[in-house]
């Protein structure tokens, strides 16, 4: 069980784990039944000297999924949508409730700028007009993290019910949770930051440019509070969280992923978008959820830290060794649109070496070399870096996945 913690202690854990991991800002929150406790350390903006509280609003990132499933259920639920069927006004022949568990065959991003689509209210529909990104993959087959689902997702509810989705999302989630300070268009929110190399202590300020279009994927901002009420009512909506998809170490449901955390089941959904990282996490057995938002592209280390502190963290698997001949056979190049991955055996392991195409710079970046430890006969889990633990696993003989699928090329 999650034993009752002060402010006082979680604000020194969440200092801990800033400073450690050079954080600029770090809020965390823990909700225990219906006794909520909120910490935060570090700035709002580094050079400013302004301390951030826990009452401060970051970009919430990835989390506004869990938001948009809830959403469309109570669309479903009205009539409006039918989850099992495609979404209305697009082009692919993938259901809502495949994209909204990831496997809808579909990349991960637009193959054009999104800025040349527009800002308007007739932005996200006029998307949804175009040719979505297909792998090689039917619907339904493979696990494959894609933010144009929820692209088409949030297209569909703006085109069933006669408004922006914006204004959808207000109405049918936001107000009746009073969520006051969750929104698309923040007052004073805390100030993002990017690491100037990746992998690096030093950082810089974040472009907030952010098109209007990406929004059902990651466009919310909130503080924890409002994520903890999010939370409270999310242990009511189970529908959501059933077994969908299979993806190395989790399982996904309609927008959370199913885990394990401190031995117990756990759901969840961390965000990463423009100088932010965050995490919620659902242990539904003790209804006690915990949320934390940081201003940092390497945010999720701190997160990680806290997280340990707490006694939930994520399960060790055993090593599960493999020979040399066996680990060759993983060996070579990996492609999604958008993401690299060289994988080379070393000494019992995998060395990783990791590129990704920034959708917002549109630039590649290159992380530092990581090593895995081979946790299953196709499975394995980084053991350094600051993606530490997170698992990755060969599908097939060609085909990894890592969050996305990539296809080996050579």
């Amino acid at each position: 069980m999650v034993e009752p913690v002060s402010s006082d202690q979680l604000a020194a854990w969440a200092g801990e784990a800033r400073e450690r991991w050079n954080v600029p800002g770090i809020a965390v929150g823990l909700l225990r039944d219906t006794v909520t406790v909120t910490a935060a350390d570090g700035v709002r903006e580094l050079g400013q000297g302004e301390a951030v509280s826990p009452e401060d609003v970051f970009r919430i990132a990835s989390i506004t999924k869990p938001f948009v499933a809830t959403l469309a259920l109570r669309l479903a639920e009205n009539g409006l949508l039918e989850l099992d069927a495609p979404p209305p006004g697009t082009r692919t022949s993938a259901t809502l409730r495949q994209l909204l568990s990831h496997q809808g065959g579909l990349a991960s991003e637009w193959p054009s700028a999104l800025e040349d689509i527009g800002d308007d209210d007739e932005a996200l529909v006029r998307l949804a007009s175009g040719e979505p990104p297909a792998l090689p993959f039917p619907p339904g087959e493979l696990f494959s993290y894609s933010n144009v689902g929820f692209w088409l997702v949030g297209a569909a509810i703006a085109t069933v019910s006669g408004m922006t989705f914006e204004r959808v999302m207000h109405a049918h989630v936001l107000q009746p949770l009073g969520l006051a300070a969750t929104g698309f268009e923040p007052e004073q929110p805390v100030s993002g930051h990017v690491q100037v190399a990746p992998g690096g202590d030093e950082h810089r300020l974040a472009d907030l440019d952010y098109p209007r279009v990406r929004r059902p994927s990651g466009g919310l901002w909130s503080c924890v509070g409002d994520l903890l009420r999010f939370a409270g009512h999310q242990f009511e909506l189970r529908e959501l969280q059933q077994p969908l998809v299979a993806a190395p170490g989790y399982e996904v449901g309609l927008a959370w992923f199913l885990t394990e955390r401190g031995g117990r089941a756990a759901v969840e959904h961390p965000g990463s978008a423009a100088g932010y990282q965050s995490l919620l996490v659902l242990v539904p057995s003790e209804r006690v959820a915990f949320a934390a938002l940081t201003n940092s592209t390497r945010g999720a280390a701190a997160i990680t830290d806290v997280l340990e502190r707490l006694g939930l963290s994520s399960p060790v698997p055993e090593d599960f060794p493999l020979g040399t001949n066996e680990l060759a056979a993983f060996a070579g190049r990996y492609e999604s649109p958008g993401v690299r991955l060289d994988f080379t055996p070393e000494d019992g392991h995998l060395r990783l070496e990791y590129s990704e195409r920034d959708p917002f710079r549109r630039k590649w970046d290159a992380y530092p070399p990581v090593r895995l430890r081979p946790v299953g006969e196709r499975e394995f889990e980084l053991v350094d870096g600051e993606r530490q633990g997170q698992r990755l696993g060969f599908l097939r003989d060609d085909v990894v996945s890592f969050g996305i699928v990539a296809q080996r090329v050579r």
